[in-house]
């Protein structure tokens, strides 16, 4: 799936428009119930139902009726050419139920669109009319959600299959050129350059998470964040070993002495075009290439997909990618430290005390929970650089799957207008976060005999103690961590993800950031 643009436009259609083209129709059971379509239906009044199936000499509700479909919201049914049809096909839409900005009624756009690239894709068209009678793209929420929806849709990772570049390239259905919408109404230009921006830079996280840790090592990202910075005229700075070491960065060097592979600190800066802007934020994200948990070391089991360790730093970028592109009037930057967590004779060892950039005194107890650890420096080098709000997303702990599952990231914040900033801009963008606490009764459960603090407080609350132990090094700035190891990685297809690296974070930061 090529990086293209899909032209996307608001006009009033006549039948005569949809030739050759997908048409999407959204109706409810009244309409289907009725016994015979409306001859007039087409004159003077909104292309919709009525129309198609005149038009279509009453098929298309027979269609309907002897496949039982119900018109709930949300529902499906793809009628397909045949000889007379004057289109590709229809799809049939159950009339969404439009209770307001919330996730379920944007999410059934971003459905919508997953629903239209898969038709679209099995007629090989590549154009859509959408007739939006009961369909409200008056919404930017609801447009910029169906944008998405058909854009991540299309993605999938071949890059290593021997077929990807000579038969399935033979093979490749044509995208989607063009969507027409039969809007009376306006159709935002900007909110549409802001879904395809924010659903492409979703991709380039997904391909960074997909690409095998042998190729995404530290230095992989970094190559990566130079072509982000370079195309966006983003200012970049990279802390290697010497400066890392200079700068006393030794809680990330600590979790790279076990690897051949050497870390970096990546800082990249989006400067606005005001003189002065309205707040300065600062992003956060854990770039573990691959976790073998060091000395403490996982299963065979638990290695298998730890190359997503890293999706916390692949949020990150891509959020910056998006925001050179959409120039908002904030400053953002971007911090992300990167590692191999590895296993050598000079990996750091359980037991070992080492002391951090911000000065305080960490017991590593367990080599495993190592992204705290990264997290640390990077969050104590955002602070001393001065910033208003600083928000981290990594794939942090096991428990906070255990705790809400595969769908939900946690979310824990040291200030409550910042929670709910990010909740609201998640829910838009159609990724869940629920808030946990930062419970002040667990602090001694991190708390060292022999340093300041240890880097693990056993494994009830687990999730909890390492948003504390992140805590420690944030000071009085305002802060939101998203604990994001149960939704960064899919292992079937649902809606508009594939299987594989999700790039999660990466909308829900972008709506925050534009929203500041």
């Amino acid at each position: 799936m090529s990086n293209q643009k899909i032209q996307i436009q608001g006009t009033a259609l006549k039948l005569s428009d949809l030739n050759d083209s997908l048409v999407v129709v959204s109706v409810s059971a009244t309409e289907i119930g009725r016994s015979s379509p409306s001859k007039g239906s087409s004159k003077g009044k909104e292309l919709g139902f009525a129309a198609l199936d005149h038009a279509l000499q009453g098929r298309l509700r027979k269609f309907l009726v002897e496949n039982s479909f119900s018109a709930k919201p949300g529902t499906t049914l793809l009628f397909p050419w045949h000889t007379g049809s004057t289109c590709r096909g229809v799809l049939v839409v159950g009339a969404p139920k439009e209770t307001g900005a919330d996730f379920d009624s944007v999410g059934s756009y971003r459905n919508l669109g997953s629903h239209i690239f898969k038709a679209a894709r099995s007629l090989r068209a590549t154009s859509v009319a959408i007739l939006a009678r009961h369909l409200n793209f008056a919404s930017d929420d609801n447009l910029r959600a169906l944008i998405e929806g058909t854009i991540l849709s299309g993605y999938s990772f071949t890059r290593f299959r021997a077929a990807s570049a000579s038969s399935l390239a033979a093979k490749q259905v044509p995208q989607i050129k063009r969507i027409q919408i039969s809007s009376s109404k306006r159709i935002s230009t900007q909110t549409i350059d802001e879904g395809h921006i924010t659903a492409w830079a979703t991709l380039m996280a997904r391909d960074l998470i997909n690409t095998p840790p042998n190729e995404c090592a530290p230095r992989f990202i970094l190559a990566a964040a130079r072509k982000v910075a370079q195309r966006g005229k983003l200012a970049i700075t990279v802390f290697d070993r010497n400066r890392l070491t200079k700068m006393k960065a030794n809680l990330l060097l600590a979790v790279a002495k076990g690897s051949d592979e050497p870390p970096y600190l990546v800082k990249l800066v989006y400067h606005p075009r005001v003189r002065r802007p309205r707040s300065v934020i600062s992003l956060v994200g854990k770039g573990v290439t691959f976790d073998s948990g060091g000395l403490s070391i996982k299963t065979a089991g638990g290695m298998e997909t730890m190359k997503i360790d890293m999706s916390g730093a692949a949020a990150v970028l891509a959020t910056m990618q998006a925001i050179a592109e959409l120039q908002p009037a904030v400053e953002v930057r971007a911090y992300m430290p990167l590692t191999e967590n590895m296993i050598n004779g000079h990996a750091t060892r359980p037991g070992d005390v080492v002391t951090g950039m911000a000065g305080k005194s960490v017991e590593i107890l367990n080599t495993d929970a190592e992204g705290r650890l990264i997290l640390a420096d990077a969050l104590a080098l955002a602070v001393s650089d001065g910033c208003d709000e600083i928000v981290d997303l990594a794939t942090l702990t096991g428990a906070c799957v255990v705790a809400l599952g595969e769908e939900y990231a946690g979310i824990f914040a040291s200030d409550s207008a910042l929670q709910k900033r990010l909740t609201d801009a998640a829910a838009l963008a159609g990724e869940r976060l629920w808030p946990m606490p930062l419970a002040p009764e667990y602090e001694a459960l991190i708390k060292s005999k022999v340093a300041d603090i240890k880097n693990t407080g056993g494994r009830s609350g687990g999730a909890i103690t390492a948003a504390l132990f992140l805590k420690e090094f944030v000071g009085k700035t305002p802060w939101a961590h998203l604990d994001i190891a149960g939704p960064s990685w899919a292992e079937s297809e649902k809606s508009c993800i594939s299987p594989g690296g999700v790039g999660f974070g990466v909308r829900t930061l972008v709506r925050y950031v534009m929203g500041r």
